[in-house]
């Protein structure tokens, strides 16, 4: 292909080029889950029963997850997240043709992911990480001791799933959605959060997470029929209607007893 010649130029209206540019993709509309396995419970130390294990605990419907799971709190705390660019690690070869150097792809590189959280009054997402850090490289010996060693856990008891899904406004009526996988995921990197006397802001939990490589899957279409999240409307008179049922309920339930043998035996 060559460069565009005069008549190529694009010169149309731009009513015309309407349905290209009028729809863009906005930043506001995205969803991050963990997908944690059972070996959360054990950075949680969801089974210790020192106290309460509903309210201090991070257990699943407990007071400080609000009634609900670690998964679906930390999904609604999350503010900011990154879409994932990728790379190639590349080397350079002199000599095949000559006078000419070319580059070749060596290595694909992942870049770190980033994820931002508002930290809640029960500091969730801060005890998430901290323990699951905290885990990854635990104390052996007690935190006060002089002479304390840590030592690894083993990848396979912290590395965790994640999944990020990007859609659109319009997703309820057929908007197709770009999803990213991202296998074995660990934190490497807990930013620190400055608190001041100053004007009051939100506390944000900022995260720099690793992973061994992402899966995307590009145009998905979910199956599942969305439930509305408005009530069907009622009639005016759709207490009357409710009345006059239950009034032909009662004449049946009451014409059926009597019909019944076992009602009123004596009656030949």
């Amino acid at each position: 292909m060559s460069f565009p010649t005069r008549s190529q130029i694009f010169k149309d209206p731009v009513w015309k080029i309407k349905e290209v540019l009028a729809k863009p993709s906005l930043d506001t509309f995205y969803q991050v889950d963990f997908s944690f396995s059972s070996n959360v419970d054990r950075w949680l130390n969801v089974e210790s029963t020192a106290y309460d294990s509903q309210t201090t605990n991070l257990v699943s419907g407990s007071k400080r997850l609000s009634g609900s799971t670690v998964k679906r709190k930390m999904m609604l705390l999350c503010s900011e997240a990154e879409i994932p660019g990728t790379s190639f690690q590349t080397t350079d070869t002199v000599g095949h043709h000559q006078g000419i150097t070319e580059v070749f792809p060596t290595y694909r590189d992942f870049p770190p992911l980033n994820l931002s959280f508002y930290l809640d009054s029960e500091h969730v997402a801060l005890e998430l990480f901290e323990s699951w850090m905290q885990y990854i490289n635990p104390v052996q010996t007690p935190d006060k001791q002089k002479n304390a060693y840590s030592r690894f856990a083993y990848p396979e008891t912290y590395k965790e799933r994640l999944h990020l899904t990007k859609y659109e406004r319009d997703f309820k009526t057929g908007s197709k959605m770009s999803q990213y996988e991202f296998v074995n995921v660990f934190p490497t990197n807990l930013t620190s959060m400055r608190v001041n006397y100053g004007s009051s802001a939100v506390v944000k939990v900022s995260v720099q997470l690793a992973y061994d490589r992402f899966f995307t899957k590009f145009s998905v279409i979910d199956t599942n029929e969305m439930v509305s999240g408005t009530p069907r409307k009622r009639s005016k008179n759709w207490w009357n209607k409710s009345e006059n049922y239950l009034k032909k309920m009662m004449i049946n339930t009451n014409a059926q007893k009597v019909m019944d043998p076992k009602f009123m035996p004596f009656i030949k």
